[in-house]
């Protein structure tokens, strides 16, 4: 007879609480070993003990990793895959959770009103659980969230309305505990990409370089700081130099590998940004010194067949105004093109017949697809490509000559006139997002400008700014360039001659601006096109920009510069 089983009892040990704080929290066996265990080596976490000094001042506020422990194995091969994570919030550790979910539900739409959505919503969401810099950076962008829902609601509560608003956690010390994590989480994504360059060199993924720069800009712009912007914008093209954009081409060698449409995205993103920023705002001067996009050939791009989806019609596009762009980066800037070095007159003629062309025959395609569409969403899609389309097509027309160039553009304002209706079709239409524009717009806005600074038309001059105007919202640096721009058009309305026209030789070109320490100063200079005398301007947040306007008077007959200072009754006007 069998005897009856005995039920195994298995033998309890006493539970270990002696582990690191990181393994603990993975629930995960932990060697003990000191400085580091090695499950926090292999990972690359940071590994904490209870007893370390700081320990128990942090409390439960060490940080964890975001990341759950079954995700962090993930493969380099599943990079290139599409995910959208579904976070659960036992996978963060408090405020994480909060400056996270901050991110994703207020940053992240905010910025996708402009595309981009892969990279926003999959691909950088992605890379918060696979690679520090880019966590530490995405939770110091959702802290600094949280610090200016603060600061804007001190501002809001002024009696004036200043003509633009510096964050004021941008140019004071850290006092707020949300200010602090930003600043603290910034710090440590910047530390952890520098180490990360110094160890592996030009051995950085392109991708990773790209994600941070966006992301570091990101930071930055919401604190309203474009000399920092610059300097990232500088640096991430110089590191990329050797493999971004070398052939504009149907295949990209950051993301086609990958078959990661965030990762393209992002590459076109931020050509895009570092292309029209210094072309149209002298905030960002140290780009057009540098040389940025001098090895990048011009390559001709194919138009799509009329039976190609849109998705295939808007990244073939893409792939055209990234080329144009870089082109009139290198050849139409104000410092003259091609960075001073001598022109090859027959490799810059093809260049331009081939942009010039295809602009034009990209306008009659675009056209065509906007006839037949009735989706609403998409028609508005189109609509944008077409007014960009037609901005190339006048951009790309140079004429090395000045005062050739202006005439070009004053034979071209019925274009202008199309493309600004286009304009306001677009904003006229409801979207899917919130009424807040857009933090980054480079589409419309970009267009806009440069109807404003190239089409002295009256009339269609008054449209782009006003469309400007509400394109801008309360983000700083839109808010500057939107002075900017009105001073530049008070200055050229009052050469209109009874005729309706603004003499070539008394046209102006805004070349040059600096801050003052606390970012409420605007410093100007403009420079006329033809003769380049030069105009100096201070503008101060605080003033009124209609008085201010009103008070400029003639500029002098002897073309000397002069300034515009702020008498004693806090409005502008001009001294010799």
């Amino acid at each position: 007879m069998t005897a009856p089983s005995v039920p195994r009892v298995r033998a309890r040990k006493p539970k270990v609480r002696t582990g690191c704080a990181t393994c603990k929290s993975r629930r995960i066996k932990c060697d003990e070993a000191r400085p580091a265990c090695l499950r926090c080596q292999k990972s690359r976490l940071l590994c904490q003990y209870r007893d370390s000094p700081g320990a128990e001042q942090e409390g439960s506020k060490e940080q964890r990793n975001i990341l759950p422990a079954s995700q962090q194995l993930m493969s380099k091969a599943a990079a290139g895959v599409r995910l959208n994570p579904r976070v659960k919030r036992e996978d963060f550790l408090q405020p994480e959770v909060y400056y996270f979910d901050l991110f994703r539900h207020i940053i992240v739409d905010n910025v996708c009103q402009n595309g981009y959505i892969s990279l926003w919503s999959h691909t950088i969401l992605r890379e918060t659980f696979r690679d520090e810099c880019v966590r530490y950076a995405v939770l110091g962008i959702g802290a600094l969230c949280r610090a200016l829902m603060d600061d804007n609601q001190q501002v809001n509560v002024k009696l004036t309305k200043p003509l633009w608003t510096v964050p004021t956690i941008a140019v004071s010390c850290p006092k707020t505990k949300y200010h602090r994590d930003a600043i603290k989480y910034y710090m440590k994504s910047i530390a952890r990409f520098r180490n990360q360059i110094s160890r592996e060199g030009s051995a950085t993924p392109n991708r990773t370089i790209i994600i941070i720069s966006i992301l570091f800009i990101l930071f930055e712009t919401m604190q309203g700081d474009t000399d920092s912007i610059d300097r990232i914008m500088v640096s991430a093209i110089t590191a990329l130099k050797a493999n971004l954009r070398q052939e504009i081409d149907t295949q990209r060698q950051v993301s086609s590998a990958l078959d990661d449409d965030g990762v393209r995205e992002a590459d076109c993103f931020l050509t895009c940004l570092s292309g029209f920023s210094p072309i149209l705002s002298p905030l960002h001067h140290s780009l057009l010194k540098s040389k940025a996009y001098e090895g990048s050939r011009i390559l001709g791009n194919t138009i799509p067949a009329p039976a190609a989806t849109p998705l295939q019609t808007e990244q073939a596009f893409e792939r055209y105004t990234t080329s144009a762009l870089i082109w009139c980066f290198r050849t139409v800037s104000p410092q003259g093109g091609a960075y001073g070095h001598p022109v090859d007159a027959m490799k810059h003629q093809e260049e331009q017949l081939s942009i010039s062309t295809q602009a034009d025959e990209w306008c009659e395609y675009l056209t065509k697809n906007l006839e037949k569409e009735t989706d609403p969403w998409q028609r508005r899609t189109w609509k944008i490509m077409l007014m960009e389309a037609k901005m190339f097509s006048i951009y790309t027309t140079y004429c090395e000559d000045a005062a050739e160039h202006e005439r070009m553009w004053d034979s071209r304002v019925d274009d202008c006139r199309e493309a600004v209706a286009l304009a306001e079709s677009v904003l006229g239409e409801p979207t899917p997002f919130n009424s807040l524009p857009p933090m980054f717009e480079d589409k419309l806005l970009p267009t806009l400008r440069c109807f404003i600074c190239k089409c002295r038309d009256k009339k269609t001059r008054a449209r782009a700014l006003r469309i400007c105007t509400q394109l801008a919202g309360p983000w700083f640096e839109n808010r500057a360039i939107l002075v900017g721009l009105q001073i530049v058009i008070a200055m050229e309305e009052r050469e209109r001659d009874p005729c309706g026209f603004i003499p070539i030789r008394l046209r102006y070109r805004w070349d040059e601006s600096t801050w003052n320490e606390d970012r409420t100063q605007l410093n100007m200079v403009l420079t006329r096109i033809v003769t380049g005398a030069r105009r100096e301007f201070t503008v101060h947040s605080d003033w009124s920009i209609e008085d201010m306007l009103k008070k400029l008077g003639k500029p002098p007959d002897n073309e000397k510069g002069y300034a515009c200072k702020a008498p004693a009754d806090g409005q502008g006007q001009e001294n010799p």
